[in-house]
């Protein structure tokens, strides 16, 4: 068992790590669905922010490495050094500032209003007591919050998901930059003509890295100069897949086939179920070991401090949200660590399922009656024979269900990994809806495959369940 457990753990490091030489490569941290400055296009991300990061890679001697993570996380990436660039048509404030170092803007953009062709919204001052939509942590965010305390604010964490509020009604209007604002449109929407803010876009360099904010600077200016930030947007703007009254074929096949998107569902299974066993490898090795802790402190009166340790693991874990645990573990812990974020996610996840297997085996090993433990010990086993004969394997077969509905929970949990940049199958999903505009599809899609991989887990479970039953009886 041993060996098996080296073997497909080894295995997993394979998957993870991959075999390619290690470059000297230039990380930029960005959310591609904010066309044209950055979206995926036949499976690559490419917009404005993409062609310039590359001309500064370029000039640096260096290869381009983009991470595509939620827009709220961009600052810390690049705080911690997780990346050395952030760029997702990032709005100059004096907040932001204080974090992180601007380069100079290379455009300037207007926060415009998207509201229904049929909206008794006419002007600015209709604004007063509606529901407005934004993305989360955007310059609209902040203009809003601190401009307008008598609107209600809607936070979404992709605009796209705003621009649905708007179209199913839920909102009044959505706050957001107007070039892509343009190209969300249809017969339905409209742009106010008035203009609520105009801010100016930046990428973000740490603050301890003052050379490569010069070296950008630099770059930054030569194309400007050169009118080529102007060529490169308007040859991205020329890009789009919208079509209006579309067949539930047409859906599939731009969810789907075109541009080959089912790479990235693939890509999205592969590191959903990697994360989910490599974690509940990791849950039940460290469950256990709490629990047996546990156990013998509670009938031995041993181990005092590890098992005031174990309770304080399993009190903590289970008090916070698995999406913090993630965040601080990747943020904090590995903040000057350039580790695998698929490794980071088995980790957290890990640890994470740790603390419940904790409690789902010691739940098992106290439902062994007493007379089985007595009968061990009356022949001559020692504690650790004893549960190694008799407690563990009839423990097993009560907290298997358990297990396996933890197991199945993990699954789903892996969802978060997008925070830090992770492609799982829901990130897969914001990936083709960022291009077909459309999160309806995309979003059926996957929730079809994670209940296939829940219902196969559940016959897998149940059939070894009823082989335990079996040989019990």
């Amino acid at each position: 068992m041993k060996k098996r457990i080296i073997l497909l753990i080894s295995l997993l490091c394979f998957l993870i790590t991959g075999c390619n030489e290690e470059k000297e490569k230039l990380v930029l941290a960005t959310e591609a669905s904010f066309a044209p400055f950055e979206y995926y296009q036949e499976n690559n991300i490419v917009g404005v922010d993409i062609d310039i990061a590359r001309e500064i890679a370029k000039e640096l001697g260096m290869e381009l490495e983009i991470k595509d993570v939620y827009f709220d996380s961009i600052i810390n990436e690049v705080k911690t050094g997780k990346s050395d660039i952030g760029a997702a048509g990032i709005s100059y404030t004096e907040e932001r500032s204080r974090e992180v170092n601007f380069t100079i803007n290379y455009m300037d953009a207007k926060q415009v209003l998207v509201i229904r062709k049929n909206s008794n919204i006419k002007k600015i001052d209709d604004l007063f007591k509606k529901k407005i939509a934004v993305q989360l942590g955007t310059v609209a965010d902040d203009y809003l919050t601190s401009n307008y305390p008598n609107i209600e604010i809607i936070r979404e964490k992709k605009f796209l998901a705003a621009i649905e509020d708007l179209i199913d009604y839920k909102v009044d209007g959505v706050l957001m930059d107007e070039i892509p604002a343009k190209e969300l449109l249809n017969d339905n929407l409209m742009i106010l003509d008035e203009p609520l803010v105009v801010d100016h876009y930046g990428m973000v360099i740490s603050k301890n890295n003052q050379e490569l904010l010069d070296v950008c600077n630099k770059v930054i200016t030569r194309l400007k100069e050169e009118g080529k930030i102007d060529e490169m947007l308007l040859s991205h703007m020329g890009i789009t897949t919208k079509k209006d009254n579309k067949s539930l074929y047409d859906k599939f096949y731009d969810s789907i086939i075109y541009d080959s998107r089912y790479i990235f569902i693939l890509e999205g299974l592969r590191n959903t179920l990697i994360i989910a066993i490599g974690a509940v490898i990791l849950g039940v090795i460290i469950g256990t070991t709490m629990a047996i802790i546990r156990n013998v402190h509670d009938t031995k009166g041993k181990f005092k401090i590890l098992n005031y340790l174990a309770r304080t693991y399993i009190t903590v874990i289970r008090g916070t949200p698995s999406i913090l645990q993630l965040m601080i573990i990747y943020y904090v812990i590995f903040k000057t660590s350039n580790v695998s974020i698929i490794l980071v996610g088995i980790l957290s996840f890990g640890i994470n399922s740790g603390a419940y297997v904790a409690e789902i085996v010691r739940g098992g090993i106290n439902s062994v009656s007493e007379g089985q433990k007595e009968a061990g010990f009356a022949l001559g086993l020692s504690y650790l024979q004893v549960m190694k004969h008799i407690v563990i394997p009839n423990a097993l077969r009560n907290i298997l269900p358990a297990l396996g509905n933890e197991f199945i929970t993990l699954v789903k949990e892996t969802s978060v990994g997008a925070y830090i940049g992770i492609v799982e199958l829901t990130k897969a999903s914001d990936i083709i809806a960022s291009r077909t505009y459309d999160y309806f599809f995309p979003l059926m899609i996957i929730a079809l495959i994670y209940l296939c991989i829940t219902l196969v887990l559940t016959k897998i479970f149940a059939k070894i369940e009823k082989r335990l039953n079996h040989v019990r009886n």
